[in-house]
């Protein structure tokens, strides 16, 4: 017999966390049916990787180099050219599944399918965040899903509100066509606004549905150490904003970079960067909504705060 075609195709980078192992198994046992396989990039050197560090990726069905240094869009590009499967799902390296995850946006997709569209599938998650003692724990994130004909942009930007239950799309809930990932690839020169970035530009291609599924099917581990796409300078949120943000309206755009951009240069106590977001809303003529205003003034506030704060914000 013929070896049978693969269904969902699982593209995880790493930077070789330890955290890896419990990411591919997360994956290996999901309660799908159909044929799943795990590619692993990692996004370092071969020739300087360790035995300790490749046995991580035991499990992992293939498992590939990027040479070091090209950052987690060119990891999952390159993962998604050496896929096989009919959809592929992302996942970081420091998140793990629940076992119904496919299965349940895979129903969704279908679903989106039999009437002509091309999905892009995402889902409640519960954030776990740990330093010491016991971990604290933040279910049903986000509190409102993408609604039917919303842009992803609006959903995610405008008038977003406070808490650790805002508006939300994690990379590690992304389930797509393939069609899709083959057509519009991760941009591999952004240090950060890589998820965002690729969920707006594919929202933008022909016959692609949003949608999320009301489930929690996956954890996401806050305060991870060795994150490929980090990075949290103003400059490079600004720039992000006024190429892709700015043509698509005033409100997402004014409410993004007060929320992001803005909340960056307050963190480095940069008051260039702040002068510089002030001008641009000028520039805009849109006045910031509250919830995005509050985001970004929190800034401010030391970030061990504030991640406390968020988390009582729900």
């Amino acid at each position: 017999m013929g070896k049978r075609a693969v269904d969902v195709t699982v593209v995880i980078p790493s930077t070789g966390r330890a955290t890896l192992s419990q990411a591919i198994e997360s994956a290996k046992s999901q309660n799908f049916s159909g044929i799943l396989e795990v590619i692993v990039v990692f996004d370092i050197d071969p020739e300087k990787t360790s035995p300790e560090v490749e046995r991580l990726a035991a499990d992992a069905d293939a498992v590939m180099f990027t040479g070091g240094g090209r950052k987690g869009g060119f990891a999952r590009n390159l993962g998604v050219r050496h896929s096989n499967g009919d959809w592929i799902a992302f996942l970081d390296d420091d998140d793990t599944w629940h076992p119904s995850k496919i299965t349940r946006q895979l129903q969704l997709a279908e679903a989106k399918a039999s009437r002509g569209k091309r999905a892009i599938v995402g889902c409640r998650v519960q954030q776990v965040s740990q330093t010491s003692g016991p971990a604290n724990i933040v279910s049903g994130i986000p509190a409102k899903l993408i609604g039917s004909g919303d842009r992803i942009e609006d959903y995610l930007f405008a008038r977003r509100r406070p808490g650790a239950k805002r508006a939300s799309f994690f990379t590690s809930t992304v389930f797509a066509a393939r069609s899709i990932c083959e057509e519009i690839a991760w941009d591999e020169t952004l240090a950060r606004h890589q998820d965002w970035d690729w969920l707006v530009r594919a929202s933008k291609a022909e016959s692609v549905s949003v949608v999320q599924a009301e489930d929690v099917l996956v954890s996401i581990h806050l305060g991870s150490q060795g994150s490929i796409s980090a990075g949290a300078d103003w400059a490079s949120s600004l720039a992000w904003a006024d190429r892709l943000l700015r043509p698509l309206g005033a409100r997402v755009y004014v409410d993004f970079i007060t929320a992001q951009t803005l909340r960056y240069a307050l963190q480095k106590r940069d008051l260039t960067g702040v002068r510089v977001v002030l001008k641009r809303m000028l520039q805009s003529r849109c006045v910031p909504s509250i919830g995005p205003a509050a985001i970004g003034l929190a800034g401010a506030i030391p970030r061990k705060s504030l991640q406390w704060l968020m988390r009582k914000i729900r």
